[in-house]
């Protein structure tokens, strides 16, 4: 464990490091005067690199979590900024480039433009993560579903990270606009926190006003893991959710039975009393020909999913992105990176997300609170 997380410790330095020095060195090439205020351009981003490292080390400790906001809102807007900058000046280089083959030259305007750029893509990100969540409705064709469960209606909450910056009016939204959907039921699926349960947990706590017909069911999603599963749990099981770790429970609908499975995220085989993800154990004894809903916060797994006759798999973690242009690199990534998708019999929905992590950025990529109905296909 401890090795791991050393090697991703200095790969991220080294991301960090190598893509602030080309920022650096390519900012005051293309502008020269910059380089009369070097100090301040290698030192700002020494400082950012810094930032990235301190807040999640400051929000973890022991009574000051809750204190630590305002370096959260700086470290993350800094972060939002500074990786579009990067994707900028990129673009700002490679257009330089092309000019040069005319005898053209940007200079500093290549650099003023990747700023503008930066500034305008960054704010209209911001604002599209901040405003209220929006409903997704699915409809998801399944052949063979009961007649008692067309219809069956699904709120599907993923990726919250609730944490220093989210807000109280923000989780309550999510819960109003939840209950307004008359759900039968509400899966979670994963990474709904990101810090320690002591300092989170009034947020966690205002969603306790959950309701649907047959209850909340939840799995954990990475975060959770680095978060303190165990205090975690407690805390969500004490708000009556049921938590399915490698197990399924049964639903009744009329005359019609729902199986619905869920499975750890795979970040559990990092903690010691914690078993990774098996769908074979998390369908062990399960009743045939019903069908199966299965939660698991990754968009992977499917292909054994289908093999074992699910007929609806219930992702996230992807957040499709979050933010151009990583929105479009991840699907290079993910066969199923988001939205609804098909493989075989088996339906994947990824959701991209009820929240956001990191950079308040959902530029081309909103946050969404998925409505999931069953029909019959």
């Amino acid at each position: 464990m401890a090795w791991r997380l050393a090697l991703f410790l200095a790969v991220l330095l080294a991301v960090l490091g190598g893509t602030g020095t080309y920022m650096a060195l390519r900012s005051m090439a293309l502008w020269p005067s910059l380089e009369r205020h070097s100090f301040w351009v290698w030192g700002f981003f020494g400082a950012f690199t810094l930032l990235l490292f301190l807040a999640p080390i400051l929000q973890r400790i022991p009574g000051l979590g809750a204190h630590v906001a305002p370096l959260f809102w700086l470290t993350h807007i800094l972060f939002s900024l500074v990786s579009t900058y990067f994707i900028s000046l990129v673009l700002a280089d490679i257009l330089q480039a092309l000019l040069r083959l005319g005898g053209w030259r940007l200079g500093p305007w290549a650099v003023m433009g990747a700023l503008a750029l930066t500034f305008v893509g960054c704010t209209w990100g911001a604002i599209v993560a901040l405003s209220p969540v929006r409903v997704q409705r699915v409809e998801v064709p399944i052949k063979g579903l009961p007649r008692d469960l067309d219809g069956f209606r699904i709120i599907q909450i993923s990726d919250l990270h609730l944490g220093p910056l989210v807000s109280q009016a923000q989780v309550d939204h999510v819960v109003r606009e939840s209950l307004g959907q008359q759900p039968d039921l509400i899966a979670i699926t994963g990474d709904m926190v990101d810090g320690e349960a002591d300092g989170v947990r009034p947020l966690a706590e205002r969603m306790r006003a959950l309701r649907a017909r047959h209850g909340v069911i939840f799995v954990t999603g990475n975060h959770e893991y680095y978060s303190g599963v165990t205090r975690w749990l407690e805390v969500i099981q004490g708000m009556g959710w049921r938590v399915l770790d490698n197990q399924w429970l049964l639903l009744r609908q009329g005359d019609a039975d729902l199986l619905v499975a869920g499975m750890p995220d795979p970040a559990a085989r990092s903690l010691p009393g914690h078993q990774g993800p098996n769908l074979q154990a998390a369908l062990a004894g399960a009743p045939p020909d019903t069908t199966r809903i299965l939660l698991y916060h990754p968009p992977s797994g499917t292909a054994q999913a289908e093999r074992a006759g699910v007929n609806l798999q219930l992702s996230g973690h992807t957040h499709g992105g979050q933010y151009f242009p990583w929105n479009l690199a991840v699907s290079a990534i993910f066969k199923h990176p988001r939205g609804l998708s098909r493989e075989g019999n088996l339906w994947v929905y990824t959701s991209v997300g009820t929240g956001f992590w990191g950079p308040p950025n959902r530029l081309f990529m909103p946050p969404e609170l998925t409505l999931i109905i069953l029909k019959q296909g």
